[in-house]
């Protein structure tokens, strides 16, 4: 590295600072998923329970499906088998969030605004940028129940 000129000794060393980083940040963000997965977890619970709803979270699904999928989180119900995904709608630069309860075919049974804001701006919504929501998550929940279904044959 004598050789060098300085000037590209510096990026190399800056380059590798920066590979560092987004490496590390990455190392953190999949290592903290079960704490993030719980965090979330309790505060959907909360507003179910304040909005006096009879559904409430159980467990996180640990293995999202394999594939391109709607950000989110997947959880099970409480007394039941069947799925929960906690996401947000990008509305005018402002994120709504939601939950959609999916029945056991894979098909959305409800999308619960998640909070006082949500449940005033869900009906200002276009109902095909719902629909674009709608069929990830469907295809999303198909993957997961194809999945859950492998392993218990297999």
């Amino acid at each position: 590295m004598k050789d060098m000129p300085s000037a590209l000794k510096d990026r190399a060393v800056f380059a590798g600072w920066i590979a560092a980083l987004i490496l590390i940040a990455a190392l953190l963000w999949s290592f903290s998923f079960p704490f993030r997965a719980d965090c979330l977890m309790r505060a959907a619970n909360k507003v179910l329970i304040s909005m006096e709803d009879h559904r409430h979270l159980a467990a996180p699904v640990l293995r999202p499906p394999a594939g391109p999928a709607p950000l989110g989180c997947w959880y099970r119900l409480y007394e039941s088998n069947s799925l929960f995904f906690v996401f947000a709608i990008m509305r005018e630069g402002i994120l709504v969030p939601c939950g959609a309860e999916i029945s056991d075919e894979g098909k959305i049974v409800e999308i619960i605004p998640l909070g006082n804001h949500a449940r005033q701006v869900m009906n200002q919504i276009p109902q095909g940028l719902i629909q674009v929501y709608v069929r990830r998550i469907e295809s999303a929940a198909a993957a997961i129940i194809a999945a859950k279904s492998g392993r218990r044959e297999g």
